[in-house]
């Protein structure tokens, strides 16, 4: 029998933290002095024309060193802007990665286009390029690739295997605010770059998001699409030359992203030193880490690992025993887009071999801009102390 001590809390024992354990918010003094300007100035909607979303474009566009950013209300209507913009219709496949959020897929259903999902790899659970290779048909237009967890794809490879078949690529930023491939910022690779200002990513609004493109043309059916199909932007006319929506990004929250950018890579920072701190702990302890490439910057969304093989089935029990130590841990995706209700039943090939396997392994660490050095200690403590139970449980 354990002693009080060594029984886990879900058990009854005695948790880790005395306390619920939180993150910090990353609003901070900056953030409110720029919103308090906008309040002040008292124009708060993009239609009335006011200064800081252009700003904030112009702005997130020389951060990235490209020509323009046409800022939206959300990530997904970022990515569903930029799909809009290359013309994808009705009977054009789109390729995109099996491990992802829900929108990098529901958007080509958006185009009424049909989604091809592809097996990730085992390593760093970004893209598969041999099944991605494999899955490209003479209908397929664009591949949409996803910087999972803030770990850069090989989009080198990608981008010379889409000009090789004459396809678009779009690159999924939302949890990469920042990261690099070969010191090149991720969003600037292919066609078009999203990103997302949600509030658990790199740099938040609340809301929002960011196309990014070097390509005028299509930074001009961007800007239509966001702006209701709107001539040349012309919003005294009235008059319309394509199908748009109402993606408006508000002043208050371009003044609150800016304020973000100009912090990003200090948050980066933070990240980074944060994963390193977890690793260190994590030691020894089985768990496998998502890879990191030498050419990439990774940025850290979140620490992402895989529990042992022979613990695959206690995920979940995992999950909910280290949160009753009284601490936070996640798990980003728990399932991938061919176990969804919506795409499971449009599947002819069910066959994803490496996204199953890390789906049911996968746990993942915060390490937001911060969090204290206890934060970290106590989290890992408690997977420490799960993880023994389960090793003597199950071995």
């Amino acid at each position: 029998m354990k002693s009080k001590q060594q029984t886990l809390a879900i058990f009854g024992g005695t948790p880790v933290s005395p306390n619920k354990l939180s993150k910090r918010s990353t609003i901070g003094k900056q953030e409110i002095i720029m919103a308090d300007k906008v309040l002040k100035e008292g124009v708060i909607s993009r239609a009335g024309r006011g200064k800081y979303v252009k700003l904030f474009e112009k702005e997130y566009a020389s951060f990235h060193k490209v020509k323009y950013a046409i800022s939206t209300t959300s990530g997904t209507t970022a990515l569903h802007t930029a799909l809009a913009s290359l013309g994808i219709n009705k009977g054009d496949e789109v390729l995109v990665p099996d491990l992802t959020f829900i929108s990098t897929a529901s958007i080509i259903l958006q185009q009424f286009a049909k989604v091809v999902l592809v097996d990730i790899n085992q390593y760093d659970f970004n893209i598969d390029i041999d099944d991605l290779q494999k899955k490209i048909t003479t209908k397929t237009k664009a591949i949409i690739v996803v910087h999972m967890y803030g770990e850069p794809v090989n989009i080198e490879q990608i981008i010379s295997i889409a000009k090789k078949n004459n396809l678009k690529v779009i690159e999924d930023c939302a949890q990469a605010h920042g990261a690099k491939y070969k010191n090149k910022y991720v969003g600037t690779w292919g066609d078009l770059g999203c990103f997302s200002f949600y509030q658990t990513k790199n740099m938040t609004c609340g809301e929002g998001g960011m196309v990014i493109t070097n390509n005028k043309k299509l930074y001009e059916a961007c800007s239509c699409i966001t702006d209701h199909g709107i001539i040349n932007g012309r919003l005294e006319d009235y008059n319309y030359d394509r199908l748009g929506f109402n993606y408006h990004m508000t002043e208050l929250q371009a003044a609150i992203g800016i304020a973000q950018l100009r912090r990003l890579n200090n948050f980066n920072k933070e990240r980074r030193k944060n994963a390193s701190i977890y690793k260190k702990y994590l030691k020894g302890t089985g768990i496998i880490f998502q890879n990191h490439h030498l050419e990439s910057y990774n940025v850290y969304y979140v620490l992402t690992a895989l529990l042992p093989e022979k613990l695959k089935k206690q995920r979940d029990f995992f999950l909910k025993a280290v949160r009753a130590e009284n601490v936070e841990i996640n798990c980003v995706y728990p399932r991938a887009l061919h176990n969804t209700v919506l795409l499971n039943k449009k599947l002819k090939i069910k066959d994803f071999k490496h996204s199953t396997d890390v789906t049911e392994r996968l746990i993942n660490f915060y390490v937001n801009p911060g969090i204290s050095k206890n934060y970290i200690a106590c989290t890992c403590k408690a997977a420490i102390k799960v993880l023994n139970y389960l090793y003597e449980k199950y071995e």
